[in-house]
């Protein structure tokens, strides 16, 4: 385009910036989807390592850092300081991330120095790139308890020895954990987070159902199969876990897929879009399918958590949605007692021993620090009957006993304080992600996933997590 034209035609400059923008929204958003597909693939397969997957959080970071350095730098000198400091802490951190695939982190013989000068780098690269400058006052305390909560887990990794995946592994999911709060949520919008999350999970029903046509089948590295028990439908006697290795792993997905899909229904019926509306409408019907077909009893009471949550705040507005939200928590709890003491015949599948025995182990270990960042099973095992490998099925009850009660209190802080500000600060909040944060948080009773790891439930958690408590803000005037 020639500059005579321009001057001509100054609309189509802004044209041509509109479009580059388009482009580079497209690329961003088809970094993301790439990322969570490598989240899903890595967790049904052994092709992607957890240290890939933080390695691609950085680039996430990256591409942050970069964009924020474009919008809010003018002059070519800020500008140039800026794209400088984002890549040499980018390049940086890689070097780490790349270096802690083997044993060792290549800082020196001191393990104690070296996760001392990785924790300060990590710190200064999500503030970077995330432009903490913005924070509120809540935001600072997010932060906080993330800080805790990394810090403890790589104390207890000197605990091992270099050579043991157990003294490096908090390194990435610390990245992977990190990215997650602080850099996608302004990165990526939250409607193209639940385009992706409903548009994968209705994938993975599909492959399911074709089991009950074609009967369990493989392709590539995937294998597609059924399970021997049988859901809550009349005619059906096996329960679906699509391609992951459990139906409770399929129904968390199912039940992310539905929310999400149902959460564009009704935005799309807001907006007047009918064509969007039915199609959102048939792929929640579909999820919701891939729910009960999973047998995931918690995820079935996430989904009736979100629902009534939801629809409390839509119908009822703000009062009616937090009283809607407070009775459903109070009936959480009511019915896990009712199970407890045998009112409510409902199978526990033996999480009450499990929940039992780990609050026996973490009354008798390091009650403030917990008992490291080993598996949570080595630490039951003494406290439970029987064989096996023993699980807590409860996130909160996993993290206390690794991190114990000052790091329980941390990823509190992050999962019930993200409800907590919410709530008090309305206006500022999403209804979508407080009635979503709030199943997770239910579901996290039942399951031993958490925050801190690169698991898809950790992965999903986290996300939606980071959407509540640090949502995309409108750019401001540029500086420089």
């Amino acid at each position: 385009m020639s500059m005579k034209s321009i001057i001509q035609n100054p609309g189509a400059v802004r044209t041509f910036e509109w479009s580059v923008a388009r482009v580079a929204d497209g690329a961003t958003y088809g970094l993301f989807g790439l990322y969570l597909v490598l989240v899903v693939v890595e967790y049904i397969t052994d092709s992607v390592l957890a240290w890939h997957l933080a390695s691609f959080a950085v680039l996430l970071g990256t591409v942050q850092g970069l964009s924020l350095a474009l919008r809010y730098y003018q002059t070519t000198e800020h500008l140039q300081a800026a794209l400088l400091s984002v890549a040499g802490f980018a390049l940086a951190v890689f070097a780490v991330v790349y270096q802690s695939s083997s044993p060792g982190l290549g800082l020196g013989p001191s393990r104690l120095l070296a996760l001392a000068v990785v924790f300060v780098l990590f710190v200064s690269f999500f503030l970077v790139v995330a432009d903490a400058r913005r924070y509120t006052l809540t935001q600072w305390l997010a932060v906080g308890c993330f800080l805790v909560l990394t810090a403890l887990y790589f104390v207890h990794t000197l605990e091992y020895v270099p050579s043991s995946s157990q003294s490096r592994w908090p390194v990435w999911a610390a990245l992977i954990m990190g990215t997650n709060l602080f850099v996608v949520p302004r990165l990526v919008p939250e409607r193209v987070f639940l385009q992706f999350l409903s548009w994968g999970a209705a994938l993975s029903v599909l492959l399911g159902l074709l089991t009950y046509i074609t009967g369990e089948y493989s392709f590539w590295f995937v294998e597609v199969r059924q399970w021997s028990s049988a859901p809550p439908l009349p005619g059906v006697e096996t329960a679906l876990r699509s391609v992951f290795p459990n139906p409770n792993s399929f129904g968390l997905l199912s039940f992310a897929g539905f929310v999400a899909a149902g959460v564009t229904f009704h935005r799309s019926v807001v907006a007047r879009r009918p064509f969007v509306a039915s199609l959102a409408a048939a792929i929640s019907g579909l999820c919701g399918l891939g729910v009960v077909l999973s047998n995931a009893r918690a995820s079935m009471l996430a989904a009736a958590v979100v629902v009534v949550i939801y629809a409390g705040y839509v119908l009822g507005g703000r009062l009616v949605g937090s009283v809607g939200l407070g009775m459903t928590f109070c009936g959480v709890g009511v019915a896990l007692v009712a199970m407890a003491v045998g009112l409510l015949e409902i199978s526990a599948s033996s999480r009450f021993e499990l929940w039992a025995a780990s609050l026996h182990a973490i009354w008798d270990g390091p009650l403030l620090f917990g008992h490291g960042s080993g598996p949570p099973s080595v630490v039951l095992d003494p406290y439970l009957a029987g064989e096996g490998a023993p699980s807590p099925h409860n996130s909160y009850l996993s993290v206390v006993l690794q991190t114990g009660l000052v790091g329980g209190l941390a990823y509190l802080g992050l999962a019930g304080g993200s409800i907590v500000v919410a709530l008090i600060k309305y206006n500022e909040a999403t209804v979508a992600m407080l009635a979503f944060v709030s199943g997770w948080a239910v579901h996290q009773l039942f399951e031993s996933y958490t925050m801190f790891h690169w698991s898809l439930g950790s992965v999903l958690v986290s996300l939606c997590v980071g959407y509540l408590l640090f949502p995309a803000e409108s750019p401001s005037t540029r500086v420089g």
